[in-house]
């Protein structure tokens, strides 16, 4: 087994001529004793030629012979070269496969995996996919009700991963909230207590039905705050990410700036779903905050009528100002304007009241 940080080197570098990429020319050694054929079935149903899987219908139909030939010619031929799997090259490229896997716990996404050793296109990520099928040390698994495609080095992983992430499905459903790579690890922990952060990251990364959103959060893959499709949708999470009012020009930067959307997100577009959803209360000019937080629609008139309301006595302009601007963006010269309304305020003293 390759030890040391220093052989996570990149392994297309690693080996091969630099002609054609790593697993490519890999994929030709194990083909190379094949007959034609048989090597040409391969690389059209793995995709190893212009990056394209072909179906064994349409592969038969080239040859003239059934589906299930296709078949037969597929599973003798990967017998074949079960023996080209002890060459040095072969296994010098397994070793490091194996050793990133073991870095990341012993688990890795079968994606993850083709994005840190291929940038060559589909026909060397499809080589990978294939490199793997044919080595006898590396695993992939999948069972779609748990996890996406995984590589493993030891199938007694499948059921810890699997014992976690129902656990975790448990706790996001029932608590309805997003959790942070520690929140979510601390509640596992009381479960699995040998549980690591990097190790439940990299279980929760697998998952079929946990994701993150571009806030680093975890949450239901269906949910809105992990992947908003509609620009409402978008707003609310950025208001309830940022935990404050913001005017709506700076809200669409914000979806921008996250990527939240295929699309430039248009500041009128915003304003106008900030307008049509309740959740959204117009607080100042153009400033919204989520109804939620305590805030309301109405004047400023109506809004400090409903500060005298609820607390239930006569108030100074400074306590009143300051509950004012809790709930509004405004100006204090705003607030004292509609305070000196003798028509609905009276003022005794130092103290308002609402007029009777």
């Amino acid at each position: 087994m390759i030890k040391g940080k220093e052989k996570s080197i990149n392994l297309k570098n690693a080996i091969g001529n630099g002609k054609k990429p790593l697993f490519l020319s890999l994929s030709d050694n194990l083909l190379s004793e094949l007959n034609q054929r048989s090597r040409e079935i391969i690389q059209k149903r793995f995709g190893l030629l212009n990056g394209k899987k072909e179906t064994l219908d349409k592969i038969g139909r080239h040859y003239g012979i059934t589906r299930e030939r296709v078949r037969q010619i597929i599973s003798e031929a990967l017998k074949n070269i079960a023996t080209k799997t002890e060459d040095k090259s072969f296994l010098e490229a397994e070793e490091k496969i194996i050793f990133t896997i073991s870095q990341n716990d012993g688990i890795i996404k079968t994606s993850e995996v083709i994005e840190k050793f291929n940038s060559d296109g589909e026909a060397e990520a499809n080589a990978i996919k294939f490199f793997a099928l044919c080595s006898k040390k590396i695993i992939e698994a999948e069972e779609k009700k748990f996890f996406e495609k995984i590589w493993i080095i030891s199938e007694n992983a499948i059921l810890e991963i699997k014992k976690t992430l129902v656990e975790a499905e448990k706790i996001i459903s029932q608590e309805k909230k997003l959790f942070t790579d520690s929140e979510i690890t601390s509640r596992l922990s009381s479960v699995f207590p040998h549980l690591t952060s990097p190790k439940t990251v990299n279980f929760l990364k697998a998952s079929a039905n946990i994701k993150k959103n571009k806030f680093d959060k975890w949450g239901m893959k269906h949910w809105a705050e992990i992947a908003p499709k509609g620009t409402r949708e978008r707003v609310h999470l950025i208001l309830k990410e940022h935990k404050r009012p913001l005017h709506f020009v700076e809200i669409a930067g914000l979806i921008d700036k996250f990527e939240l959307g295929k699309r430039k997100a248009h500041p009128q577009t915003v304003h106008n779903e900030l307008i049509k959803d309740e959740r959204f209360v117009l607080i100042g000019r153009g400033i919204y905050a989520l109804r939620e937080w305590g805030y309301f629609e109405g004047t400023i008139q109506e809004v400090i009528k409903n500060i005298l309301e609820d607390k239930k006595k006569p108030l100074k302009k400074e306590e009143i100002i300051f509950e004012v601007l809790k709930i509004r963006e405004v100006k204090k010269t705003t607030i004292s304007i509609n305070l000196n309304n003798s028509k609905i305020f009276e003022k005794k003293g130092e103290l308002y009241t609402i007029k009777k």
